[in-house]
């Protein structure tokens, strides 16, 4: 008897142990259909563990380079994201909505500032609305809302990735990290709008004509150049076949000044004479760039009542320095101020630098 209870026991175990296994298998294999079934789903972190980050004080904070999942599963849900750009730096914002329609919009409060403004940055965007934007900024707080749009609500993820290229030493020996032209210079020579010399340096503090001056602002704004534009100043070189000035540019000197002149850039030194060898002065390097703003629409002039932080010296640049004044032009500008000594290559990148973010941050003028 005890030994057929004992067998019977065993027999019970038995079965009861494979009544577990089966319905374990069988929850497996729900589980394993519910994963194929949704594999977004399965592979990414639980969803908006910082809810609420539907405003700019309660935003989440990003890590630079990492990306960061979220979903809007109800209507009037946003999330808020930042990450601090700890000097002017290329910015990269990738947002990937996984097919599923979402509204991404970014905006920038500088650094010591308590202003936050739209940042109109080109989208280059995919057919499901994802999109990689690009832009030099900082130093500051980047931020990244995202908003349903005209998409559907729900738990479908969507990610944003917001990248910094960290600043490194530098393209030119002669223009050190924390040299005062060091942002300005590289700037432009990452844009290609400036290159060095065949040693490997720059020459920050080398004088610049007035002719390469004027193919430095044509470059920076994009203007279009080509062999039809005709330049009226008899005192430039034409270029062309057999005789080109600088023979790895067949558009330099006379098409771009050309283009300057058409767009008001530079009126020359007289109606006829342009003196493109002459050295340029700090106040015609501000004029040019006010010009330049001028005619992209960006800039207009300020109030009567606003007082620039330099002294009338004298028409007709001190208006446009004063118009450039009221637009931040001379913002981290530490001088010289001699209005009417020859600007260096320094201060001309400095110039054009402050032109080309204040475009790049305003975005296509209304």
């Amino acid at each position: 008897m005890a030994h057929g209870l004992g067998l019977g026991l065993a027999i019970g175990r038995r079965a009861r142990v494979s009544a577990v296994f089966a319905a374990t298998t069988f929850l497996l294999l729900l589980l394993f259909l519910f994963l194929l079934a949704s594999p977004a789903q399965a592979l990414v972190p639980p969803l908006n563990p910082d809810e609420p980050n539907n405003s700019f004080p309660s935003a989440t904070g990003l890590q630079n380079g990492v990306d960061r999942w979220g979903a809007i599963p109800e209507e009037g849900d946003e999330d808020f994201f930042y990450l601090d750009i700890p000097t002017l730096l290329p910015v990269t914002v990738e947002f990937t909505t996984g097919g599923y329609f979402r509204e991404c919009s970014l905006a920038f409060q500088r650094k010591g500032g308590d202003t936050i403004v739209d940042l109109a940055w080109d989208k280059q965007y995919d057919d499901d609305g994802s999109f990689v934007a690009e832009g030099t900024i900082g130093p500051g707080r980047l931020f990244a809302m995202v908003s349903l749009g005209s998409g559907d609500p729900g738990v479908e993820v969507y990610s944003i990735t917001v990248t910094y290229k960290e600043a490194g030493g530098g393209s030119f020996p002669d223009v050190p990290a924390g040299s005062e032209f060091f942002a300005p210079i590289n700037y432009l020579a990452d844009e290609g709008v400036v290159s060095g010399y065949a040693d490997g340096k720059f020459g920050p503090g080398k004088l610049v004509t007035r002719q390469q001056f004027a193919k430095m602002i044509v470059r920076a704004v994009g203007y279009p150049v080509s062999t039809g534009d005709a330049c009226r100043f008899v005192d430039v070189q034409t270029s062309h076949p057999g005789y080109y000035l600088d023979p790895n540019d067949h558009l330099y000197p006379d098409h771009y000044i050309a283009v300057a002149a058409d767009r008001q850039v530079t009126v020359g030194e007289t109606p006829y004479t342009f003196g493109p060898y002459h050295n340029i002065k700090l106040a015609q390097v501000v004029t040019m760039v006010v010009r330049t703003a001028i005619d992209l629409g960006f800039w207009d002039a300020p109030p009567h009542s606003y007082t620039p932080p330099f002294d009338d010296f004298g028409e007709p640049h001190y208006t446009y320095a004063r118009m450039g004044a009221a637009h931040g032009l001379f913002t981290g500008y530490s001088g010289p101020w001699d209005w009417y000594s020859p600007a260096t290559r320094g201060q001309c990148a400095f110039f054009i630098w402050k032109l080309m973010l204040a475009i790049n941050s305003s975005g296509p003028p209304d």
